[in-house]
């Protein structure tokens, strides 16, 4: 039976062998998503909701 799967050695980012551009990348990915999730936790935090109840509006119609 043949075996087509790589061995750990074989792999590119196996044992830190991982190229600058990856780890780059990574880091870009990484830090984009923490701003970005930062942005949406501060913008969420200083929007201001109303506390003020809905009234009724005068129909003119009597209840007895």
């Amino acid at each position: 039976m043949n075996q087509f799967e790589p061995t750990l050695e074989n792999i590119e980012d196996y044992n830190g062998k991982g190229s600058n551009e990856k780890r780059l990348t990574i880091w870009i990915v990484i830090l984009s998503g923490l701003l970005l999730g930062a942005i949406y936790g501060i913008i969420g935090a200083n929007a201001s909701v109303s506390d003020t109840l809905v009234t009724k509006e005068q129909t003119g119609i009597l209840k007895y």
